[in-house]
């Protein structure tokens, strides 16, 4: 094997471009001459990779409207290309299996090693895909600790390498509730990133935030937003230019906040860092959800707390019809409750404390471990 390898990496929304860009760096500090190719955005861009395309910005779109089809088939031909003329050491697909399977599936057909870093969540739903998972990788790199006992058995070289979310928070204390006693809460309402989630939740939330002023006339509201383009997205949902909308300033904004409603993902893992008691909803498509989705989900849990809880922690709202009332009354069933939010909040930073990588390592360079002694294995 060259002292300098070539890397295709491939991710397709923003998260995944962040966490590939630190994997990068993980790398480089490894193969310092190494090469990296591959999809993603600006994260990956300044980390020093050669991008195919940008996916961050049309995130939304991939594997999910007719419309941009065409788009999606001839980005999989651009990268089976740059296989064919590149012929990298090893293919890392990043989350997003919507894409990275059919990536995966021609590296493997060119005998390009694969390491998937943040497995699929096959043990979650359909789980039948858990054989694609197995046939199309060489090594799993799993964000989550139960996944290699579940992924193992079945045949998949599945290994813990610890949650990236956590290489880059650092230790919280809980929230002081002692404001409840004088309804002065700070509450954060946070709709997603993606355009067609802050579409869908971010009506809700504004409902949400008004019901809530009106009962709690002290307390404070933020809405978070990734970017200066989310936050537009979220006040044009709403239909409001009164709202209190902070950009990329999430971990700041939950580490001062004493209660949330949040759209279910990984940002439920933050909220929890923070010790912060939530609500957990997204919305589904009734008919979608009756016809398909209720006979491929195999967790009795769909937030990802609840489900390392294995119990239901916090209120989950899923599948949500778009009822904002719901939320509203959840919420305010948990602010009655201070017992509750102070046991809630504890509960919450005891779970996701084990999803910290080992001191003096990361997720980033855990993974990036797994893709060098798979690059020499091979």
């Amino acid at each position: 094997m060259s002292a300098a390898p070539a890397v295709l990496i491939t991710a397709a929304d923003v998260s995944g471009d962040a966490h590939a860009a630190r994997l990068i760096h993980a790398l480089r500090r490894r193969w310092p001459e190494a090469r990296f190719v591959g999809l993603g955005g600006r994260h990956m861009a300044q980390a020093g990779c050669e991008l195919l395309a940008d996916t961050t910005s049309r995130s939304s779109m991939l594997g999910h409207s007719l419309r941009h089809v065409g788009h999606f088939w001839r980005l999989i031909r651009r990268v089976r290309r740059a296989m064919d003329e590149l012929r990298p050491a090893v293919h890392v697909p990043v989350d997003s299996p919507a894409m990275n399977w059919h990536l995966a599936r021609a590296a493997r057909r060119r005998g390009i090693p694969v390491v998937y870093y943040i497995c699929p969540q096959v043990w979650a739903w359909a789980p039948w895909r858990v054989r694609k998972l197995r046939r199309l990788t060489n090594a799993v790199a799993c964000i989550l600790p139960f996944e290699p006992d579940y992924l193992r058995p079945r045949g998949v070289n599945a290994h813990y390498v610890g949650h990236p979310l956590f290489d880059e928070l650092a230790p919280a204390n809980p929230p002081d509730l002692a404001a409840a006693r004088t309804g002065q809460w700070q509450i954060t309402l946070l709709p997603g990133s993606r355009p067609g989630e802050i579409a869908h939740h971010a009506p809700a939330l504004a409902v949400v935030r008004d019901r809530l002023a009106g009962r709690f006339p002290h307390a404070h509201f933020t809405f978070t937003a990734l970017d200066e383009r989310a936050a537009e997205a979220i006040a044009a949902a709403a239909g409001r230019r009164d709202l209190h909308i902070a950009v990329g300033q999430t971990p700041a904004v939950l580490a001062r906040s004493h209660f949330a409603v949040a759209a279910s993902g990984t940002v439920t893992l933050e909220i929890a860092h923070f010790g912060v008691p939530m609500v957990v909803f997204y919305r589904a498509s009734r008919l979608g959800y009756h016809l398909l989705a209720r006979w491929l989900i195999r967790t009795p849990y769909l937030s990802l707390v609840n489900i390392l809880a294995g119990r239901e922690l916090v209120p989950e709202l899923m599948p949500w019809f778009g009822d904002a009332d719901a939320l509203v009354g959840a919420a305010e069933k948990m602010l009655a409750d201070l017992d509750r939010l102070r046991q809630t909040s504890q509960a919450l930073q005891a779970l996701v404390r084990p999803l910290r990588a080992p001191a003096g390592t990361s997720a980033a360079d855990n993974t990036a471990e797994l893709i060098t002694s798979t690059i020499l294995g091979h």
